[in-house]
């Protein structure tokens, strides 16, 4: 009991009571009162006060996350940030320009490696130095050599420059001299009394061939089994591989026409308006306009209107019998003339009657004029003159398909005779400067793979001449996707005395064949010592057959000297496979054309090709890939056929060629000795 008392003192809601409450003397409830209204405002306030500041702080934190509660388990170790890929270096650009023959050659490369930069169209600029008033010429190199070839420049001296693409530093501009061009021609009588040959000179000091000759590219050659045979080449496309063009003309005929509700409309011979208007003409190649064809306006061709029906005279009324009730039969009304079949609101006014009937008699005056000649455009009309719709809907003044003009009498036309197209058949614009090809029988581009003369080409939907598929999978006989490849040799007086007919058997196809060298140490011009012996086996073997000539020329003349002792030795002999300049360095840099500079040598390349087409040959230019990269302007060689060397399974080089000499060491049957080894588009 004594407890219960105890926790009665201590119970507080017993003053929460309605009895207590009642008990409770006013003044107290008043302060209770006032207690319990201050209690709850502030507690508001509170709640208030933290919601406002809550608000501030969400205009700068997207999103408040409350701390989790401290807790014994380990903390998840936090993930790494990973470090971003470094920038790359932009890269160093190297300019080359090369003037020759009035074209000039550029390139754009790496100027660490010296290797051209490729899948960029950088934009470059030329200028003419002279004329403070010119205006740059821009162009854009080929993105997948790298390289720029711009023909016919005039002479002088003109400043390239390339335009800043980011990711590359801009090099200096160039500048290059644009000289008048030259026509390098052969002089074979003069140069037969400089040939010398090869007992005449000390060899050793001069030649820079060997046993397996070549001195080109490094590593080992994978010879294909030459047992294997090669395959048989697709089926020609086309035979024809020449190059021809031919303007056509034609008589085409230009009209008399007069403006009307929005069409010109023809004139015929005696100035009257016609109702044909022009609807199609075409244009000569000297921009004239000609007709080819001209539609009836039906709406121009007026009806004739027929000749009003005699009304019948009405037979006398008999006196009527008197009968006051009879009413009289009315007189018999005429039967109603016929109306043109046009609705009311076509028919002419009376303003325009005199123009349409001055047009219907002139169309009558033709259509009769022209049927007592025997012509069928217009027909007879009826008995008095008048005339029947029947003039053709459409009139050809020049036939498309046979590029003919055709002539109608009548109207008032002149004929002309103008250039209507100009056909080309073949390679365009020529047979080595291939850009696309001409079907010879329609004359028109042609697109997608084709094969040409045994050589497998692509084009693109416009007819462009598309890189040949230099995909390089050649370790299996040299064979890559559809391109057709043939193997052949190249040889010199070290392959020793070779049986052409076991070459022949083998499965080679062709040989290019050394005529000589100029010495790397006097310049003195020698004849290869089996040059003849090789060339008249090789084509009695029935091998196709190209030459070569190893070059140590300083210059230009000397260059042409070359070419013009190569031209002077292969008189006589089917040559059906380019004649190559063979540029190389001399082992031991003991050679008088190693330290030439780059833009002489590709003179000197340039000079001895031209040469050699002006004689009526095919040109090339023979060396491995460094000395091509960093020793000549591929954009200044690019009309003439490369032909490089590297020793390797797959090849590895940015340019079109030809031919790929890929090792030094092949075997093969009748040849003596190791013989450098090819593989070849030319078929």
């Amino acid at each position: 009991m004594e407890r219960n008392r105890d926790m009665d003192k201590k119970d507080l809601s017993k003053y929460f009571s309605a009895n207590a409450f009642s008990r409770m003397p006013l003044s107290k409830a008043l302060v209770a009162l006032c207690c319990a209204l201050a209690i709850t405002v502030s507690t508001g306030a509170g709640i208030a006060f933290t919601a406002v500041n809550a608000a501030n702080n969400s205009s700068s934190v997207s999103v408040s996350m409350p701390q989790a509660p401290q807790s014994t388990a380990p903390t998840a170790t936090p993930q790494v940030t990973q470090t971003p890929e470094p920038t790359a270096e932009p890269v160093q650009l190297a300019l080359e320009a090369t003037a020759v023959q009035q074209s000039v050659g550029i390139t754009v490369m790496d100027a660490e490696s010296g290797i051209p930069i490729l899948d960029e169209d950088f934009e470059i600029s030329l200028v003419k130095n002279s004329d403070k008033k010119a205006t740059a010429q821009t162009y854009r190199i080929d993105p997948e050599t790298g390289t720029l070839l711009i023909k016919q420049v005039d002479i002088g001296e003109y400043t390239v420059t390339v335009t800043e693409r980011e990711g590359f530093i801009t090099p200096e501009p160039v500048i290059v001299a644009v000289k008048e061009k030259v026509q390098y021609k052969a002089d074979v009588e003069a140069v037969k009394d400089q040939i010398k040959q090869a007992n005449e000179v000390n060899e050793a000091e001069e030649d820079n061939g060997d046993s397996a000759h070549s001195g080109a590219g490094t590593g080992s050659g994978q010879d294909p089994t030459l047992s294997d045979p090669t395959p048989e080449p697709p089926k020609n496309d086309y035979d024809y591989n020449e190059s021809s063009v031919e303007e056509r003309k034609a008589t085409v005929y230009i009209p008399e026409t007069q403006s009307q509700n929005g069409r010109s409309y023809l004139k015929y011979s005696d100035g009257t308006l016609s109702p044909y208007y022009v609807s199609k003409t075409a244009k000569a190649q000297d921009g004239t306009e000609f007709l080819v064809e001209a539609t009836l306006d039906t709406a121009m061709v007026p009806t004739a209107t027929p000749a009003p029906t005699a009304a019948p005279t009405p037979a006398p009324t008999p006196e009527p019998t008197p009968a006051p009730t009879a009413t009289p039969t009315p007189a018999p009304t005429a039967e109603p003339t016929a109306q043109p079949s046009q609705p009311p609101e076509s028919q002419p006014s009376s303003g325009s009657t005199s123009a349409a009937s001055a047009m219907a008699a002139s169309l009558i005056r033709m259509d009769l004029g022209r049927l007592a000649r025997g012509e069928s455009m217009l027909a007879a009309g009826a008995a008095d003159g008048a005339r029947t719709n029947s003039l053709e809907p459409t009139l050809l003044f020049y036939d498309e398909a046979s590029q003919q003009g055709i002539a109608h009498e009548g109207f008032a036309v002149s004929a002309v005779e103008k250039v209507i197209a100009t056909l080309y058949s073949g390679w365009y614009p020529s047979t080595s400067d291939k850009q696309a090809y001409y079907d010879p029988n329609t004359h028109t581009k042609v697109t997608g793979k084709k094969v040409i003369a045994g050589v497998t080409y692509e084009f693109d939907e416009n007819g462009a001449l598309i890189k040949q598929d230099d995909s390089q999978d050649q370790g299996n006989g040299g064979q890559s996707g559809e391109t057709v490849w043939t193997k052949g040799v190249d040889v010199s007086k070290y392959q020793g005395n070779i049986d052409w007919n076991k070459v022949k058997a083998s499965g080679v196809e062709f040989a290019i064949i050394r005529v000589g060298y100029r010495g790397y140490g006097s310049g003195v011009l020698v004849e290869d010592s089996k040059f003849r012996q090789n060339i008249q086996g090789a084509t009695k073997a029935g091998l196709k057959v190209g030459l070569y000539f190893y070059s140590q020329a300083v210059n230009e003349t000397e260059a042409v000297e070359e070419a013009s002792m190569v031209i002077s030795l292969c008189q006589g002999y089917n040559i059906s496979y380019p004649i190559y300049f063979d540029t190389e360095k001399v082992a031991g840099d003991t050679g008088r054309a190693d330290n030439i500079s780059r833009s002489q040598r590709t003179a000197n390349a340039v000079a001895f090709c031209e040469t050699i087409r002006n004689s009526g040959y095919k040109a090339g230019v023979y060396s491995y890939a460094s000395w091509f990269y960093n020793q000549l302007n591929m954009a200044s060689l690019s009309p003439y056929s490369i032909w490089i060397a590297q020793y390797r399974d797959e090849l590895s080089f940015d340019y079109n060629y030809d031919i790929w000499q890929y090792t030094s060491t092949a075997v093969v049957p009748g040849i003596p000795n190791k013989t450098d080894m090819n593989v070849s588009k030319l078929g």
